[in-house]
C-alpha cells in the first residue's frame, strides 16, 4: 500500500520548500533513511529521507516547484496492506540538514536504472560501485571532478555535493578566514588590497530563467520589505584613524581570536552596544495587518555575506554577550561554513538587526533593505582616506562611510540619529568596545 509522505516542517517555523533536485524516480527500490530530495528552505538546503523502505511510487513536483509543509512530497508502495500518510510531525526529527545556498536546481533526464543512485565504473581489474545522485554526479561535471575517485560520505558511503567540492582543488585562500565578507580592508585604499574582480558575477546564458533557488528567495524577500516596510536611511562618515590602529594592535596580540578582528567585528561589536542602549532599534513590527510591536531580548546580529552560491546572511547570536576576540572568532566561523556552502537553516533564522559589509567590494554608499522581521540594517563603505577637517585644516584620514537604515513605522528620526551616533563615538574611540559599557 502507499506511504504517503508529506512535506514535514524543518524548524524554525519555515512554511515552505521549493524541490532543488530529486535523489529517486518512480520505480526505484530506497531504503529507510536513505535521501529522496533535496530542497531548499529560506537559503538552506536539505536532504529529506525516506521514512520506509519500498518502491516510488509518485513524486508531487518537479524541481523549482515550491510546497507548503503539509502538502504531498512523495508516495511510497512499502509492500504492507494498510496504507498510511506520514505526517510532518512523525518525520520531523528525521530531517538531515546538510547543505547551505546550493543553486542546483535539476536532475538529468534519464531513463529509471540511470536513475538509481548507484553507478558502476572498472577501475583496473576490479568493479568498483560509485554511489552518487544524477544531481550530484552532474555538480561533478560541472567542477571537473572524477567522480569514481571521490570517497563518499553519506548513508552507505553515498557521495554527496559536500564530497564532490571537497574533491576540488582551492585555487585560492584568502589571508583570513571569513575575509572575502567579513572585512573592509580588502579595499582600492592605501590602507588595503585593491579588490579581485570576480568575473562570474553577472553571469547568466541568455533567454528566459526561472526565477528559483536562492536568486528567487532574496527576490521574495526583498520584494516583501521594500512593500511592507517604511525606510529611511540616514549617511555618515567615521573618522577611523583610531579604529585601524586598534585593529592593527589587537592583531599583534598573542592570544586566541586576535588574528580575526577586522573592522566589521569592531562595527559589529559597536551595533550589539547600540542595540542595547537602543533596544527599540532590536525589535519588529509584526502582524498582517501590522498590529504588534516585538522588542527582542536578545541581540542576534545577521552578517550579510557574498558567497559563490548567492546572498546569504547568516546569523551571530548574543552577540552582545561576546568580547570581541570571541565574536571575531565566531564570523571567523560563520564565514567558513558559509564559503563551504554548510550553513544550515538554524544558522540563517532568528537575527534581530543586520550589518552588510559592501565595502568589502568596493563600494562608498549604499541604501541597503531591512530584511523581513526586523527593523534595521547598517550598510559599511569602503575604509579609504578622504579630506577632513582637524582643528581649522584639511588632513587626509581613513575614514568608515555608514548608512543606517530603519523601519519608520517603528524608530523615528531621533531615535535613528541617537542609535547612530552611539555607533559613531565607539568606532572613532573604540577602546569602549574593550572596556564595556
Amino acid at each position: 500500500m502507499a506511504y504517503t509522505f508529506r512535506l514535514p516542517d524543518i524548524g524554525e517555523g519555515l512554511e515552505e520548500a521549493e524541490i532543488i533536485a530529486w535523489l529517486v524516480a518512480p520505480g526505484d527500490t530506497v531504503e529507510r533513511d536513505q535521501p529522496l530530495v533535496e530542497v531548499l528552505t529560506d537559503k538552506a538546503n536539505s536532504e529529506l529521507p525516506s521514512p520506509v523502505a519500498g518502491t516510488v511510487l509518485r513524486l508531487g513536483g518537479v524541481e523549482g516547484d515550491r510546497l507548503r509543509v503539509g502538502e504531498v512530497l512523495i508516495e511510497l508502495d512499502d509492500g504492507s496492506t494498510d496504507g498510511a500518510d506520514i505526517s510532518t510531525e512523525a518525520n520531523q526529527s528525521s530531517v538531515t540538514v546538510t547543505d547551505a545556498a546550493d543553486n542546483s536546481s535539476s536532475v538529468e533526464k534519464t531513463g529509471p536504472s540511470e536513475s538509481v543512485t548507484e553507478t558502476t565504473t572498472a577501475v583496473g581489474s576490479t568493479t568498483a560501485r560509485v554511489k552518487a545522485a544524477p544531481a550530484t554526479r552532474k555538480l561533478a561535471r560541472q567542477l571537473d571532478v572524477d567522480i569514481a575517485r571521490v570517497s563518499g560520505s553519506g548513508p552507505g558511503g553515498r557521495i554527496t555535493h559536500d564530497d564532490v567540492r571537497a574533491a576540488v582543488v582551492p585555487v585560492s585562500a584568502p589571508s583570513h578566514p571569513g575575509e572575502e565578507f567579513s572585512t573592509t580592508e580588502d579595499s582600492p585604499s592605501p590602507i588595503g588590497e585593491p579588490v579581485t574582480t570576480d568575473t562570474t558575477l553577472g553571469q547568466m546564458a541568455h533567454g528566459r530563467h526561472p526565477l528559483r533557488g536562492i536568486r528567487g528567495v532574496v527576490a521574495r524577500n526583498m520584494a516583501q520589505s521594500w512593500s511592507d516596510i517604511p525606510h529611511i536611511h540616514t549617511l555618515d562618515e567615521v573618522d577611523a584613524t583610531l579604529l585601524m590602529d586598534l585593529r592593527a594592535r589587537v592583531r599583534s596580540m598573542d592570544r586566541p581570536g586576535a588574528q580575526a578582528v577586522t573592522p566589521l567585528t569592531l562595527a559589529a561589536a559597536a551595533t550589539a552596544r547600540a542595540l542595547r542602549r537602543y533596544p527599540m532599534v532590536n525589535g519588529c513590527i509584526e502582524g498582517n495587518p501590522a498590529d504588534t510591536i516585538v522588542v527582542h531580548s536578545s541581540v542576534n546580529l545577521g552578517i550579510a555575506a557574498a558567497t559563490s552560491r548567492g546572498l546569504v546572511v547568516p546569523v551571530i547570536r548574543d552577540a552582545d554577550l561576546l568580547d570581541l576576540f570571541a565574536l571575531a572568532a565566531t564570523i571567523s566561523e560563520v564565514a567558513d561554513r558559509a564559503r563551504a556552502g554548510k550553513l544550515t537553516a538554524a544558522d540563517l533564522a532568528g537575527g534581530t538587526f543586520t550589518i552588510t559589509n559592501y565595502g568589502a567590494l568596493g563600494g562608498r554608499w549604499a541604501l541597503p533593505i531591512i530584511p523581513p522581521g526586523q527593523a534595521g540594517i547598517l550598510g559599511l563603505g569602503t575604509i579609504a582616506d578622504r579630506p577632513l577637517a582637524i582643528d581649522g585644516r584639511v588632513e587626509a584620514r581613513p575614514t568608515l562611510p555608514l548608512v543606517l537604515g530603519v523601519d519608520h513605522r517603528l524608530v523615528d528620526g531621533d531615535l535613528a540619529e541617537a542609535f547612530k551616533r552611539s555607533l559613531m563615538d565607539d568606532l572613532a574611540e573604540p577602546l569602549n568596545l574593550l572596556v564595556g559599557s
